[in-house]
């Protein structure tokens, strides 16, 4: 049960990853074709139109240039971003290494009856006929006790000192980010591990390339529509010399 909590925490991770991977390098994009189109805009500097204001946009006319539907969905997709961070940030758990001196509150080296006082004092604390409540009760049972056995039980301090806890070699677990019912133990579940990893290693990569370069396509090197293009030249092909008809052709 406690390996089932473990991974399902670790699940907002797994998350967050499949988030990062494809919105990360499409924001830096998108701020660097922002850019390069507002170095790229013209705008007549002549002292007529700077004191009319003809370029000039209100505040209201900015959020509007900008409130376009990718741009709100990739502002949500962040804030989700966001709160995954700070919701790991708050659920991580730091491993915690066995020290049965520092648990009875001794330095290291300390004597049997500065030991033995100290599991007394802790005993009145925490052992469960004084004090009734289960927190108290796990923590005696399962660090009091044990650090107190380390110090004085000789095979107990064998162990400890060779493998850094009383019981011996322990086992090392180590948790997936995925969430329980993918790890079904029974193999039910193999299948749709398997479909998961399809769809996010290979189908969901291959469907961002196809978009990309699908819209990518439709435009020329200066972010000009070939439709476009195409149209301008249908139309001033007749009022056009040979010369600009060729250099319209090969763009």
């Amino acid at each position: 049960m406690a390996a089932s909590e473990e991974t399902s925490a670790l699940f907002p991770i797994f998350i967050l990853t499949i988030m990062a991977i494809p919105i990360v390098p499409y924001t830096i994009t998108k701020l660097c074709r922002a850019a390069s189109k507002k170095s790229k805009s013209i705008h007549c500097q002549c002292n007529d139109c700077s004191r009319s204001g003809k370029y000039r946009k209100s505040i209201f006319q900015r959020i509007l240039s900008v409130s376009t539907y990718s741009n709100l969905t990739l502002l949500l997709l962040w804030v989700i971003m966001i709160i995954l961070v700070y919701y790991i940030k708050t659920r991580s758990t730091e491993i915690t290494v066995f020290d049965p001196f520092s648990i009875l509150g001794l330095e290291p080296g300390a004597t049997e009856s500065e030991i033995k006082k100290n599991y007394r004092r802790l005993s009145i604390q925490y052992h469960p006929d004084k004090n009734p409540d289960p927190e108290a009760h796990k923590y005696f049972v399962e660090h009091i006790a044990k650090a107190y056995q380390a110090l004085t039980d000789p095979i107990a301090r064998e162990n400890y000192e060779k493998y850094g806890h009383p019981d011996g070699r322990q086992g090392f677990q180590m948790g997936i980010a995925l969430p329980q019912f993918l790890l079904n133990i029974d193999g039910a579940s193999g299948g749709i591990l398997l479909l998961w990893i399809v769809g996010l290693c290979i189908l969901l990569p291959l469907v961002v390339a196809v978009v990309y370069l699908s819209r990518s396509s439709k435009y020329t090197g200066n972010y000009v529509m070939h439709q476009t293009l195409s149209t301008y030249y249908y139309f001033m092909k007749p009022s056009l010399a040979p010369r600009y008809i060729h250099c319209l052709t090969l763009l």
